[in-house]
C-alpha cells in the first residue's frame, strides 16, 4: 500500500471516529480579545457530562446547533482529549477566525488551518496558498507550504514543509442529525526533521467538512468537523 493510500485511509478513519488576507500569510489576533459578545454566544456549550466521561461530539454538536443560528465549528485537541464548539467571530480577505467559550482562536482560510491562538506554543502565521488550492480541487500534486511559530525570544521562525497530496474515493458519513458526502484528500508533509499526514474531506463544491490537521510539533494534531457554515 503506497504512502498517499496509506494517509487516505486516515481520511477514512477521521470520518469514523467523527461519527462515534488577500495573501498567503496570515497575521492573526490572539483569542483573548474576544468580545463579550461572543463569549456569551458560546458559554455552557461545552458539554461536560458525568465527571470522568469523554465529551460526546455528537451531543455537544446538537446542543450548539439548537441553541446559535450562525457558523460553528466542532474542535477536538488530541494532545489534551478536550472538545469544544468554536464560533465565528469575523471574517477578512478569506480567513475565518473561530473563538471558543475560553478564548482559544482557531483560523481558517478555506477550510485550512492557518493559525492558532491561546493554545500555547501556537501557529502563529503560515503561507498555505498552494495547499488550499490542491485540498479543494481535490487534486494529486506536489506543494511547498511554511508554517511559523515563536522562538524564544519571541521572534517568528519559518518552517519551510514539502508536501505532497493523494485522494480516496468518495465517502459519506452521519453526524449530529446530518449527513456529509465528499472526497476524502491526504497531505503528506516532511521538513527539517518533522513528518506529519492530515487528512480532510471535501465536497464536491471544495468546502472541507472535516479534517484532522497538524498545529505543530507541541500541539499536534486538531480535529475540526463543520457544524454550519
Amino acid at each position: 500500500m503506497t504512502k498517499m493510500r496509506r494517509a487516505g485511509m486516515a481520511a477514512l478513519a477521521l470520518v469514523a471516529g467523527l461519527a462515534a488576507c488577500g495573501t498567503d500569510q496570515t497575521r492573526l489576533e490572539t483569542g483573548r480579545e474576544a468580545t463579550a459578545e461572543v463569549k456569551a454566544l458560546l458559554r455552557g456549550l461545552v458539554h461536560r457530562g458525568p465527571r470522568g466521561a469523554a465529551p460526546d461530539p455528537q451531543q455537544i454538536a446538537r446542543e450548539a446547533l439548537a441553541a446559535n443560528a450562525g457558523p460553528l465549528m466542532l474542535v477536538s485537541l488530541e494532545a489534551t482529549k478536550s472538545t469544544s464548539v468554536f464560533g465565528l467571530r469575523g471574517e477578512n480577505n478569506g480567513m475565518r477566525t473561530w473563538l471558543s467559550p475560553s478564548g482559544q482562536g482557531v483560523i481558517t482560510r478555506g477550510g485550512i488551518l492557518a493559525g492558532t491562538r491561546g493554545f500555547g506554543n501556537d501557529l502563529m502565521s503560515s503561507d498555505i496558498g498552494p495547499l488550499i488550492g490542491a485540498v479543494q480541487g481535490r487534486r494529486t500534486t506536489a506543494l511547498k507550504i511554511e508554517l511559523r511559530y515563536l522562538d524564544g525570544l519571541g521572534k517568528e521562525r519559518p518552517l519551510p514543509l514539502d508536501c505532497r497530496t493523494g485522494t480516496a474515493a468518495p465517502t459519506g458519513y452521519d453526524f449530529a442529525g446530518m449527513r456529509f458526502e465528499g472526497t476524502p484528500v491526504a497531505v503528506h508533509c516532511e521538513g527539517y526533521g518533522f513528518t506529519f499526514d492530515n487528512s480532510y474531506i471535501v465536497s464536491g463544491a471544495g468546502t472541507v467538512l472535516s479534517s484532522r490537521q497538524w498545529i505543530g510539533p507541541r500541539l499536534g494534531y486538531l480535529t475540526l468537523q463543520s457544524l454550519r457554515n
